[in-house]
């Protein structure tokens, strides 16, 4: 079964955990890993690496962190880049999760998809394709060219 571990900022990891188990239910084999004002960075790296551990159950792992380049995302590269054969090989770190990348991931976690190249990339377009705008104006011009259109 697929590992899924969440590290963030706060007690966001929590949150989106949370939300998920709304949406679709209890979620198995997944950890979370917070980073709370005046942690210790080098212990946030032993929290991820046994949320890493943890989950390992030969399917490959996903960490999904909140921001690129930050506390939770480098000490995952940091400390999957430190593991041992196959679960280096099968874990991905993914920057800037939202709530659908993590429904994305479970999704293939219930499907009994292992880690791979694609799955990573599956997981990132979720994310970007989930991401609108909206706008009173944008509202009106499509009323607008409705009411055009008839003729």
């Amino acid at each position: 079964m697929l590992g899924i571990v969440i590290a963030t900022h706060g007690q966001l990891s929590d949150g989106l955990k949370d939300s998920a188990e709304v949406i679709i239910g209890a979620v198995n084999n997944t950890a979370t890993v917070n980073l709370n004002q005046g942690d210790d960075i080098q212990e946030l790296g032993q929290k991820i690496k046994r949320a890493i551990e943890s989950v390992d159950k030969g399917a490959g792992v996903i960490v999904l962190t909140d921001l690129v380049s930050a506390s939770p995302y480098n000490q995952s590269l940091l400390i999957v880049n430190a593991l041992e054969g196959s679960l280096r090989e099968s874990t991905y770190v993914i920057g800037g999760v939202n709530l659908p990348m993590l429904l994305e991931t479970i999704n293939h976690q219930l499907i009994g998809t292992s880690a791979s190249d694609q799955m990573a990339q599956s997981i990132l377009d979720q994310g970007l394709s989930s991401i609108s705008t909206w706008h009173v104006t944008a509202a009106e011009t499509d009323a607008e060219e409705e009411e055009e259109d008839d003729f």
